[in-house]
């Protein structure tokens, strides 16, 4: 077996491994009302999509090991060029959508609406929607060879990983401005700063916390995925090993799995929930 054969071999074992981690995280929360809080419905997101790139990279990946020859040909490369970018795309627009979520709830807490279901709920619609709209552009209706062109690969780039990272940081830079200009603002009364107090524990317990581990889910990802499309756009005019395309995309599979892995150590009532299920089942 070549060296590409074994690397897309490891890259399918993480993948199946990663698609039954997601839908163990998934399953639970989907069914057991007592999961259905507005937090959990942006880390349901966001295994979600994972799920959903995973699955895709997975057809893909058996698609290149048993039909090289033929599995870019016509309508089924239109479909996988188009969902590849789709199913990456939703993964980065679920952590930017989490980071805007508690932009609102954690700045905008006078108005209760943005911290209700409902409004999770359709924000979570919306993101879907932007998501398969920016992917239209990658379609390729007048390339009958299916190849990646120039300027795709750079949007790809830019709207996969340029753009989500700049709004990242834009939201998350005024959410920490925000709590440390309430952290610090003087208590007029002693019933003041206990409410204060009150709401800054608050935060951190459950806003806070999930905006960490967001962070460092956005940061997994950008540098799982930033070296494939990099390296696809470098390659346009370059000639490199073949061996570095299946590498790199076994570097953003890896950070998949890594992404549903960090879930799990958010999740402390799943975890508890696990628990009770294997070691105190009656």
């Amino acid at each position: 077996m070549s060296y590409i054969g074994i690397v897309n071999v490891i890259s399918i074992i993480v993948l199946v491994f990663t698609i039954i981690l997601a839908l163990i995280y998934l399953i639970p929360i989907i069914f057991l009302r007592r999961f259905h809080t507005v937090n959990n419905i942006i880390t349901v997101n966001l295994c979600f999509a994972a799920l959903c790139c995973a699955m895709f990279w997975t057809f893909l990946i058996i698609m290149e090991i048993f039909y090289a020859n033929s599995s870019y040909n016509g309508k089924v490369c239109i479909v996988a060029t188009y969902f590849e970018m789709m199913c990456n795309l939703q993964v980065s627009l679920a952590i930017v959508g989490a980071s805007v979520n508690r932009l609102c709830s954690i700045v905008y807490h006078t108005k209760p609406f943005l911290r209700t279901k409902k409004w999770t709920i359709i924000f979570v619609m919306g993101q879907w929607a932007v998501g398969i709209i920016l992917s239209l552009p990658d379609l390729p209706f007048n390339d009958s060879s299916c190849d990646d062109q120039l300027w795709k690969a750079i949007y790809k780039f830019i709207i996969i990983v340029i753009i989500p990272s700049i709004i990242c940081l834009m939201n998350n830079i005024m959410i920490f401005k925000y709590v440390r200009s309430s952290t610090n603002r003087v208590q007029t009364s002693l019933e003041n700063a206990k409410n204060t107090a009150h709401q800054r524990q608050h935060l951190s317990r459950r806003d806070l916390h999930l905006l960490r581990h967001m962070i460092v889910m956005f940061c997994i990802i950008i540098l799982g995925w930033s070296p494939i499309y990099l390296y696809s756009a470098i390659i346009y005019d370059t000639t490199f090993s073949s061996i570095i395309g299946p590498v790199f995309i076994l570097l953003a599979i890896l950070s998949l799995l890594a992404v549903i892995s960090n879930l799990y150590l958010y999740n402390h009532e799943l975890r508890r929930y696990f628990r009770e299920k294997i070691f105190h089942r009656h």
